[in-house]
């Protein structure tokens, strides 16, 4: 994206002397000898070394000097900046939960950052490169497990200390068909443009399918594998997410509600995603995906007594998990 930007600024610059033109030929001629395949593979390159080379430089000027204090009364204060000094405070007291967040570069790296479920903490503005909600930039997994448990102040961070239940197999299918169903759409735009333009388009298409199926289907049996809940002490741990994963500790008593919802297909597959609200954060965290009479269950033993008016036990085994939404 940064790469992307970075070529897009190129030419605005020389627009401005009015030698976009020139820019274009000059690349053009750069190219003339070059296959249309081999061209692309090396913008694609170039703009990839720039990104990482920009996101390097932007990192580094959201986070130079960063410290994070517990302040008397009661105050986490983040300081951090290099051209521009940022100073972002929390009440402690508007604290309720904490969201370890691993993007997947940071996640092949070990690396995790630490967000703050909070109420009346309001998200990035559009004029800002990072969220007020971070506490921890990407660190080691180790130390963002730490920063978690002193925010939160535990012993144990609940995003380590908790065993999280896995999901059905079910919904393993479910990522795996969205992702190939991805795959295909994208395989399909570019047979119809080969079929109506160029040849090179369709020769594109299996290429970047023979790398795009593997890829996918990966990625959708990581995000099958990061499906998770539980309940530890006094928070309820929800896990998801594969290219962005997230696993929230979310204070029992800042849930005020509960939401269950069914599509069609995942009433078949015996699915349902369960979502706790609260007045902090995001407003709703979800339990993708779980098994209706487990997700059920867990919304019951995070908040006993919340959800119970509107359910009922099976009728074949009175004693069994609550399995049905019957408000």
């Amino acid at each position: 994206m940064l790469g992307g930007s970075a070529f897009g600024l190129v030419l605005n610059v020389s627009d401005w002397f009015g030698l976009q033109n020139g820019v274009i030929r000059f690349v053009g001629d750069l190219f003339r000898d070059v296959p249309l395949v081999t061209m692309i593979v090396v913008l694609v390159a170039v703009a990839l070394a720039i990104g990482v080379v920009a996101a390097l430089a932007l990192f580094v000027e959201m986070w130079w000097n960063y410290r994070l204090d517990r302040e008397p009364g009661g105050t986490l204060r983040v300081r951090r900046g290099l051209l521009t000094t940022r100073s972002i405070s929390l009440e402690e007291a508007r604290l309720r939960g904490v969201d370890l967040v691993e993007p997947l570069g940071a996640r092949l790296a070990g690396a995790a950052r630490v967000d703050a479920v909070a109420t009346g903490l309001a998200a990035k503005t559009e004029d800002e490169q990072t969220d007020r909600r971070t506490l921890l930039p990407a660190a080691p997994r180790a130390v963002a497990d730490r920063v978690a448990a002193d925010v939160l102040h535990e012993p144990v961070s609940p995003t380590s200390a908790v065993r999280l239940r896995p999901h059905p197999v079910a919904a393993q299918g479910r990522r795996l068909r969205w992702a190939l169903a991805t795959v295909a759409a994208f395989e399909v735009v570019l047979v119809v443009l080969g079929a109506l333009l160029t040849d090179v388009l369709l020769h594109l298409a299996w290429i970047s399918a023979i790398v795009l199926v593997p890829v996918a289907v990966l990625l959708a049996l990581d995000a099958y594998r990061s499906l998770g809940h539980g309940v530890t002490g006094g928070y309820l741990v929800m896990r998801s997410g594969t290219v962005r994963r997230s696993t929230v500790a979310l204070q029992r008593r800042g849930i005020v509600g509960w939401t269950v919802r069914q599509s069609i297909l995942q009433r078949r597959a015996g699915l349902a995603t369960v979502l706790a609200t609260t007045a902090a954060g995001a407003g709703e965290y979800a339990i993708h995906d779980a098994g209706t009479s487990a997700g059920l269950a867990v919304a019951e033993e995070a908040v006993p007594d919340l959800l119970t008016p509107f359910l009922e036990r099976a009728p074949a085994d009175p004693t069994s998990s609550l399995v049905r939404h019957v408000g």
